[in-house]
């Protein structure tokens, strides 16, 4: 389990907490009738457009963070993210490579260097 107090380390400007609250918010405010749960986190704006390219990012970023957030070393991620073949799979036919473990690998080598704000290529 993850101690309520690792919510609250800094990675770069932001807290951990912030991070999952604003991925979280645009990975499920995408129809109007969840205004009111937007409305409960502090959000008041349009719902968010549905973005495949997006959405894997902001899952990317946020199994990343979860990655960190359990004191998960990259090759022990690696490994990890290595016993999902038939994501792995899918990815492939799709993409022609495993791109989520690419994205997740780079964003938690741009978090461990505090860096929230790039977009991990790929």
């Amino acid at each position: 389990m993850i101690p309520r107090a690792a919510f609250d380390v800094r990675i770069g400007s932001l807290s951990a907490e912030a991070l999952i609250r604003d991925h979280v918010l645009h990975l499920t405010y995408t129809a109007h009738d969840l205004a009111p749960f937007a409305r409960d986190q502090g959000y008041d704006g349009p719902r968010f457009p549905w973005d495949e390219e997006e959405r894997l990012h902001l899952r990317a970023r946020l199994d990343a963070l979860f990655f960190l957030l359990y004191g998960i070393e990259r090759d022990d991620a690696d490994y990890i993210l290595g016993t999902f073949p038939i994501v792995a799979e899918n990815e492939a036919a799709t993409y022609g490579r495993f791109r989520s473990r690419e994205l997740i690998l780079g964003y938690l080598n741009a978090f461990k260097a505090g860096d929230t704000e790039s977009r991990v290529a790929g």
